[in-house]
């Protein structure tokens, strides 16, 4: 009877075994594959919550993964670790801290599609709240490249790379005055023009929404009216001096 008892108990445990070895289990790896780890790499564009973000991924090697993110023309560094999942990679990353702002991004990329979904969660909620972020492949060809310099009555409007444009003015017409840079991320839409500022007391709103103009010839077809952006009550003309 012992001998039965035994058999039974041996036969029962490799039973369960067999269940539980056929259970289909997703192969998570802390080792990233080179060619997913070079698909992954690159600029990103698309928007956090209400407004608009740019995400560099610039290096990853084992599991660890590094970059930076741009919203509203604030620029932080990003280090964190990284697992990959089939042909998709699950990031973690940090933002520095140095900044009351500052959080951490959930993330996942699907190579399939090059895109890039997840969360932000801040360090201090006090401060800002969790918001969720949706981002594509910026292309090798993009809009934002026909833009370039513009003079208005609130400054000099320049849009340069990765979706940051800069305001700079003077607080007042005193030769002395301290120049005053404003940063913001923008992002255009055939001839809309969208621009998230940072914080400040200059521009008639945080969110903008700007329309371009065509370049107008005059009769003579020796000159023409400048390219203008138009909105906000504001308004900017092209700057093709120089």
């Amino acid at each position: 009877m012992a001998r039965f008892q035994t058999y039974f108990t041996s036969l029962l445990a490799l039973s369960m075994f067999a269940c539980t070895g056929h259970h289909d289990v997703a192969t998570v790896s802390s080792s990233i594959s080179a060619n997913l780890a070079a698909s992954a790499a690159g600029t990103y564009t698309g928007h956090y919550s209400k407004g608009m973000m740019t995400l560099v991924i610039n290096y990853i090697s084992g599991n660890i993964a590094s970059g930076y993110d741009i919203h509203k023309g604030l620029r932080r560094n990003l280090n964190g670790q990284v697992e990959q999942n089939s042909t998709k990679l699950t990031f973690v990353l940090k933002e520095p801290g140095g900044n009351p702002y500052d959080g951490t991004f959930f993330l996942t990329y699907d190579s399939a599609t090059e895109k890039i979904i997840g969360k932000w969660v801040p360090t201090d909620s006090t401060k800002a709240h969790e918001g969720i972020v949706n981002l594509a492949r910026m292309g090798t060809t993009n809009e934002n490249d026909d833009l370039g310099e513009f003079l208005g009555n609130l400054g000099r409007l320049y849009f340069g790379e990765e979706g940051v444009c800069t305001l700079e003015y003077y607080p007042s017409k005193d030769e002395n005055a301290q120049l005053i840079t404003v940063k913001g991320s923008y992002e255009q839409i055939g001839d809309t023009v969208q621009i998230d500022w940072q914080r400040n007391d200059h521009t008639p709103a945080l969110n903008m929404k700007l329309i371009r103009t065509k370049a107008v010839e005059e009769t003579d077809s020796t000159s023409s009216t400048p390219r203008k952006l138009v909105g906000k009550g504001v308004e900017f003309e092209e700057n093709n001096a120089g």
